[in-house]
C-alpha cells in the first residue's frame, strides 16, 4: 500500500527569529511603520528594513499600503497567527520570569497621563533614585492604555478601574476637574463664574477629553462655544496654552499645585478616581514591587494636599 506523505503547510515559518516577529507584529497592530517604531523605541527606517528583510526571507509580501495604513496581506495571515501565538507564549514567559526577578537593578516602566507624569510623578522619583540608584524608571506619558500583559509597561496610573482579572488595582486617590486660567488671562478677560459665562471666554479644547462620558458637562459647554481658540490632543500642550493666557480649559485640580493657574468657582461635578495598576504575574518581582510600593506611598503622603477628594471611606483594593 502506497501512502501519501502529509502535505507541508504553505504558511511560512518565522519561528527562527523572535526579533523579526516583534517588528512584524508591531506593524500589524499599529498599522504603520512610524507607529511601530514608536512602540519599539527605534527608527521608522529600521522598521522598514526589518520588514523588507523578513519579506525576502519568507518570499512573500507581508503588507499592503492603504489610505488608512498598512494591512496584512492574505498571504501573511498565517504568519500573523504564528506571530500572535509566539507573542502570547513569550510574554507569558517574560511575566513569569519578572515575577521571580530578585534583581534590584534594571528598568521599571510606569505608564501615566502627561499631566500626572509631569506635574506629580517625575518630581517625586528623586528619593527612589537615591535609595535604589540601579533602578531606572521609564516614565511613559500619554493617554493611550498600555498593555501590562504584554509588558508595554510594568505598572500604570489610570483614571479608571481595570476589568481584567489578571490586573491588580489599588485606588490611590481622587481629583476634581476644574476650569483653570492664567493670571494674565484673568486680568484681561476676567474669570467665568458660571457655566453660561463660558460663551464669552476663549476656550482651549483638549479634544481627547470628549471621549469620556464623565466629561459631558464640559463637552457640552465646548460644543456650544463659538470662541474656540485652540484644539489639541495633548494635555501638555493645552496646559502650556492656558499658562501663556491663550484661553481657559479644564484640568485635574492637582495641576494648580505645581503651577500658578487659577481655578474658576464653577463646580463641574466631575470627580475621577486614580488607580495604581499592575499585573499579578509581574508585580511580585522585587524591583517592580519596590517601585509599586514607593509610588503608592507617595500617593499616601500627598493624599490630603494634592488629592483632597480622594479615598472617601479609605476603601482600597490591595495591590
Amino acid at each position: 500500500m502506497v501512502t501519501t506523505p502529509p502535505r507541508k503547510s504553505k504558511v511560512p515559518n518565522i519561528l527562527g527569529d523572535w526579533d523579526d516577529v516583534r517588528f512584524f507584529l508591531a506593524v500589524a497592530k499599529t498599522g504603520s511603520f512610524s507607529a511601530a517604531a514608536t512602540q519599539l523605541n527605534t527608527k521608522q527606517t529600521t522598521v522598514g528594513r526589518r520588514i523588507q528583510a523578513l519579506e525576502r526571507r519568507l518570499g512573500a509580501k507581508l503588507f499592503d499600503r492603504h489610505r488608512h495604513g498598512m494591512e496584512v496581506t492574505p498571504a501573511a495571515r498565517g504568519v500573523l497567527m504564528q506571530a500572535e501565538s509566539m507573542m502570547s507564549n513569550a510574554t507569558s514567559i517574560e511575566r513569569h520570569l519578572a515575577g521571580l526577578d530578585r534583581e534590584m537593578a534594571g528598568i521599571v516602566r510606569i505608564a501615566a497621563t502627561e499631566g500626572l507624569a509631569a506635574h506629580w510623578l517625575v518630581p517625586r522619583l528623586s528619593q527612589l533614585r537615591r535609595s535604589h540608584p540601579d533602578i531606572i524608571v521609564q516614565a511613559i506619558a500619554g493617554d493611550q492604555v498600555l498593555d501590562l500583559a504584554t509588558r508595554q509597561a510594568d505598572l500604570a496610573i489610570r483614571f479608571f478601574r481595570p476589568t481584567s482579572n489578571q490586573l491588580v488595582a489599588a485606588r490611590v486617590g481622587q481629583f476634581n476637574m476644574s476650569i483653570l486660567a492664567s493670571a494674565s488671562y484673568v486680568e484681561q478677560y476676567g474669570l467665568p463664574q458660571k457655566l453660561s459665562d463660558l460663551r464669552e471666554h476663549h476656550i482651549v479644547d483638549h479634544t481627547t477629553l470628549h471621549t469620556l462620558p464623565a466629561m459631558k458637562p464640559w463637552s457640552e459647554a465646548v460644543e456650544s462655544s463659538t470662541n474656540i481658540v485652540l484644539r489639541t490632543n495633548s494635555s501638555y500642550a493645552a496646559i502650556a496654552a492656558v499658562q501663556v493666557g491663550y484661553g481657559i480649559s479644564v484640568f485635574p485640580d492637582y495641576v494648580t499645585k505645581s503651577s500658578t493657574l487659577i481655578a474658576a468657582p464653577i463646580d463641574l461635578n466631575i470627580i475621577r478616581d486614580i488607580w495604581l495598576v499592575s499585573h499579578e504575574e509581574t508585580n511580585k518581582g522585587v524591583r517592580i514591587r519596590t517601585v509599586i510600593d514607593y509610588v503608592r506611598e507617595q500617593f499616601r503622603i500627598d493624599e490630603r494636599e494634592w488629592f483632597s477628594a480622594s479615598l472617601r471611606g479609605n476603601s482600597m483594593v490591595a495591590a
